[in-house]
């Protein structure tokens, strides 16, 4: 629970992790996994209400194992410089206008015993840091930054100077509206 009332649904049958944001069924994240990588499968989380959503083409995100020496020093890293986002509307309609490609940097490490806050505590901590990026530009994007605790999952995000917790136990319990999902996520 935290300043986005998130819910943490975890299917193991279709690999999939979601986050139910905003306490509304209609807005969540979704991460999906195979025996290689954990994949960013849909965002239909945008601000506000919108009945919009986006998916990657490639979507790879983090890989199932990371090396256990991974730091802040030297972090897993992956340029994924052939994703193209595509951008559905409120009938799961392609809106060609704002599709195109969307390449992406990663990073990820492990923080041993890092202060989770809330009710979670010390634990180790698997940071995750996302800069899209147009190649053509002279200024990389914005970052966003992802923090999972082990035996937690997801419990805070950062961007640009703004952060979000959900780090605190209890809550609605809140299922998803799956038909809202465009591109295969049915």
């Amino acid at each position: 629970m935290g300043s986005h009332s998130q819910n943490q649904i975890v299917d193991l049958e279709r690999r999939e992790v979601c986050w139910v944001k905003y306490v509304n069924p209609r807005r969540f994240e979704c991460w999906r996994w195979d025996d290689q990588f954990v994949y960013h499968a849909v965002d239909h989380a945008l601000d506000g209400d919108s009945d919009e959503s986006y998916a990657f083409t490639d979507g790879r995100w983090l890989p199932r194992q990371l090396r256990a020496d991974a730091s802040a020093a030297a972090p897993w890293t992956l340029d994924v410089s052939q994703n193209s986002i595509v951008w559905y509307d409120a009938s799961c309609h392609v809106v060609p206008s704002r599709s195109y490609a969307f390449p992406y940097r990663l990073r990820a490490w492990i923080e041993p015993g890092f202060d989770a806050g809330g009710d979670l505590g010390r634990r180790d901590t698997l940071v995750f840091d996302y800069e899209p990026y147009d190649p053509s530009a002279a200024r990389p994007g914005e970052r966003e930054r992802f923090y999972l605790g082990l035996g937690a999952g997801w419990y805070e995000w950062e961007r640009g100077g703004f952060v979000i917790l959900f780090n605190r136990l209890g809550g609605p319990a809140i299922s998803m509206n799956r038909q809202a999902w465009c591109g295969g996520g049915r």
